[in-house]
């Protein structure tokens, strides 16, 4: 099976098999937990997508590094080293199939399935797509546009919806934007991020086609893409937003602006306050 080794100065710490989603980060809810802080409180996460498993960054305050090269989004291949604050995570890829995941939730073998997860994770999943994608910023500003989704077919309770939050989701339960209508709809199907560079697709429960193609792990949402969620055909667009929301900022904190530099050329940021973490 698939798995990450956390390493601390080439010591090994423990070994974790990798199921459909792996978080990385301080905090205890996370399935690897790496107490420093130098690594934010959910810093990154390892995902299945397919036959592959892409590691993502989740606006941490240091970064996440692969091969020495800071990365936003990035498939691991066998031997891969994920640096993480202090701490390496080296990724084996010895098999993917049908392998039992550390906690026991089965992977998955073939690549159209849509990974369920229970209600403790998708509970968990949602918090850390909503800490994330809030800890956005732009150093330049406030985005330009505003994401809109427009009802093509299905009943909806709205002809469109503004995304003008940071995570905007759809679903039957009462609280979420877009909402599902039916007893068997998932009570958060789909949930949709702004971030600095537009909007993020994550799918949480059932089924989702773009562009009539299924939907697999996290899509960047482009102008005119036609979503197709729980019996609702919804178009997404971008039209221009002046007074957009601005999502909060880190006090404090210095984000280094060069994505591509290495490890040892940033300095590392350190969270002397247990009661506000940073990330």
């Amino acid at each position: 099976m698939a798995s990450l080794s956390l390493q601390f100065e080439d010591r090994v710490l423990k070994a974790y098999a990798l199921g459909p989603i792996t978080t990385i980060g301080r905090l205890a809810d996370n399935t690897v937990t790496i107490d420093s802080p130098t690594v934010s409180s959910h810093h990154a996460c390892v995902f299945r997508e397919g036959a592959d498993f892409i590691v993502e960054d989740l606006q941490s305050t240091n970064g996440t590094f692969v091969n020495e090269t800071r990365v936003v989004r990035q498939m691991l291949r066998h031997g891969d080293v994920v640096l993480v604050g202090k701490h390496k995570l080296v990724f084996d890829q010895l098999s993917v199939e049908g392998v039992t995941s550390h906690d026991g939730e089965p992977t998955l073998s073939n690549e159209g399935e849509t990974v369920f997860l229970d209600a403790q994770q998708h509970q968990r999943l949602l918090a850390i797509v909503m800490n994330a994608e809030a800890r956005g910023r732009s150093a330049t500003g406030t985005p330009a546009t505003l994401g809109v989704l427009r009802v093509l077919d299905g009943r909806a309770d709205q002809e469109e919806y503004l995304l003008e939050g940071h995570t905007s989701l759809i679903g039957r339960a009462r609280w979420t934007l877009v909402r599902l209508k039916g007893w068997f709809k998932p009570n958060v199907a789909v949930a949709i991020t702004r971030n600095k560079q537009g909007y993020v697709a994550t799918l949480l429960a059932g089924k989702m086609l773009v562009n009539n193609q299924p939907m697999k792990g996290r899509y960047d949402l482009k102008d005119g893409d036609i979503l197709s969620v729980g019996g609702l055909m919804l178009s997404f667009g971008l039209r221009d937003h002046s007074s957009a929301i601005e999502p909060p900022s880190d006090e404090g904190v210095n984000q280094p602006s060069d994505k591509r530099a290495g490890p040892a050329d940033l300095p590392l940021v350190y969270d002397t306050s247990r009661s506000a973490p940073p990330g």
